[in-house]
């Protein structure tokens, strides 16, 4: 019968669904309890697997423990040792399947907490139990949680993951000076009009860690990885910035300083601002704005009117064409006319890209240097206390949700009232959010309204000065006849506002 015994192949099987000290010491104690079970039954220890600060319960893929399923049906290990069965598992879904494996390859299960024999009814009946047992308690907990989360929400305490741009420090986020002043930099250049698309490129190339690589970096530090190793691995195989990411960092409410709860604004965080409120307010209009083109249309223009003019005889855009050959240099190279628009529809109608450029940037800058343009150009409101008003509406109900909850943790109101009346104050403080955006122009036009407004222009990207001729302008290239001088009276523009 010893001799049975000590055939028997055994894995160790350790989990903890929080290593809050990064040390693995949690881990390593059970791995030291397990071993001296195998022993003691006479096991033959093959193989450890452990899992170390991931749950038993939640979606995120426990990787040492498929391995160890798949080595007890390969046939590498007949059984396992763990400390608890909790640690295998919390879920009556995932026991069957080691209860299958019993059945069908007379796999063992043995844990300090007591025998568990999955060969006869009574220690499968016993295993359910505790597999039930366990799975209870975490939804207790996870019940528990989520009325403390409820609670500190609303005094603006940050709870889950630190942030992009903040380290925590005892129990608030801290901005990182380094990160934070990449994230001003980033907002600063997409409120200049720059693309996201070309933002995140820049980042890319320029090697900056991206949200997910710098999430990796610390996990790797929290796993006992020095600093200098954690930033050679993760620079080993960067992942890229993407307009998604972008927009998603930007849009942030914590980078004003502001606690957000559910997809809610909810009141001021104790999140240290990396941005001044104006501002991200700003970048919020301008990101969300439904009227803002996508950055999956297709390929970037680089010229000012490409796309955006349109051809006077059919009505299809024109598109930028290289010169036509014209004849042969002494040197032997071809010759080429000036570049220019050409009709993507009848091909009939062509005129001189620079020339065109000229024109109608001369236009626009001469018909916004006017003492009107100003008045034209502002936000929708006609109120000009209308911001004020807004946004000391959204300080009078962010106070008022504020002393909601300071009334609640003192027992001066019921459950039932605070969730009423938070319910019915964040209702209000999203109506003035959205009061608050359509005060703000959708661009930049109004810059452009100054003395300067030509040196201005010349400092943005093109997608910027894109952007301005298809919110102000109608641009019409008619034909002019063959051979015939450029004429700025063939070029239509009409003002759309």
């Amino acid at each position: 019968m010893e001799q049975a015994l000590s055939t028997v192949r055994a894995g160790i099987y350790a989990r903890i669904s929080q290593d809050t000290a990064g040390d693995g010491k949690g881990v390593a104690r059970q791995l030291d309890d397990c071993i001296a079970l195998a022993e003691r039954k006479g096991w033959t220890v093959v193989e450890q697997y452990v899992d170390n600060d991931v749950s038993a319960t939640r979606s995120r893929r426990r990787p040492e423990y498929e391995r160890m399923l798949e080595a007890a049906r390969s046939g590498h290990i007949a059984a396992v040792v763990v400390w608890n069965i909790d640690r295998l598992t919390r879920s009556p879904r995932e026991l069957e399947d080691v209860i299958d494996l019993a059945d069908r390859n007379g796999f063992k299960v043995a844990n300090l907490g007591g025998e568990i024999d999955l060969a006869t009814p009574a220690g499968r009946m016993n295993a359910r139990i505790l597999a039930s047992v366990a799975r209870g308690e975490t939804e207790n907990m996870s019940r528990r949680l989520k009325r403390k989360f409820e609670q500190r929400a609303p005094e603006g305490h940050p709870h889950g993951f630190v942030p992009y741009g903040y380290r925590r420090e005892n129990g608030r986020d801290i901005a990182d000076p380094a990160l934070a002043e990449i994230i001003r930099d980033i907002a600063a250049r997409t409120l200049a009009g720059n693309s996201l698309r070309s933002i995140a490129a820049d980042l890319t190339n320029r090697g900056v860690l991206s949200p997910g690589d710098y999430l990796a970096l610390r996990r790797r530090i929290k796993d006992g990885e020095t600093e200098e190793e954690a930033l050679a691995a993760v620079t080993a195989a960067p992942s890229a910035w993407n307009s998604t990411i972008l927009r998603q960092l930007l849009i942030r409410p914590t980078l004003a300083g502001r606690r957000q709860y559910r997809g809610k604004i909810i009141g001021e965080a104790t999140t240290e601002a990396i941005l001044d409120a104006d501002t991200h307010e700003l970048l919020v209009a301008h990101l969300t704005d439904p009227a803002r083109r996508s950055n999956h249309v297709g390929p970037k223009f680089k010229y000012l009117l490409s796309g955006l003019a349109i051809c006077g005889r059919c009505g299809a855009p024109m598109r930028r064409q290289k010169g036509r050959p014209a004849g042969m240099t002494p040197e032997g190279r071809t010759k080429r006319q000036p570049p220019s628009y050409a009709c993507s529809g009848c091909y009939r109608v062509r005129r001189q890209q620079v020339a065109v450029d000229e024109w109608v940037t001369d236009t626009l800058l001469e018909r916004l240097s006017r003492p009107d343009a100003a008045v034209a150009l502002a936000a929708p409101s006609t109120d000009p206390g209308a911001g004020r008003g807004a946004s000391s509406d959204r300080a009078r109900l962010t106070d008022k949700l504020a002393a909601v909850a300071d009334q609640w943790a003192d027992d001066a109101i019921t459950d039932a009232q605070f969730q009423r009346l938070t319910a019915r104050l964040r209702t209000e403080l999203a109506d003035v959010e959205r009061r608050i955006a359509t005060l703000h122009p959708k661009s930049r036009v109004a810059e452009l309204t100054t003395a300067d407004s030509r040196t201005v222009w010349e400092s943005w990207p093109i997608d910027a000065q894109r952007d301005v001729i298809d919110a102000l302008l109608t641009v019409t290239i008619h034909p002019a006849g063959s051979g015939r001088a450029f004429s700025t009276e063939t070029i239509e523009i009409t003002w759309k506002s």
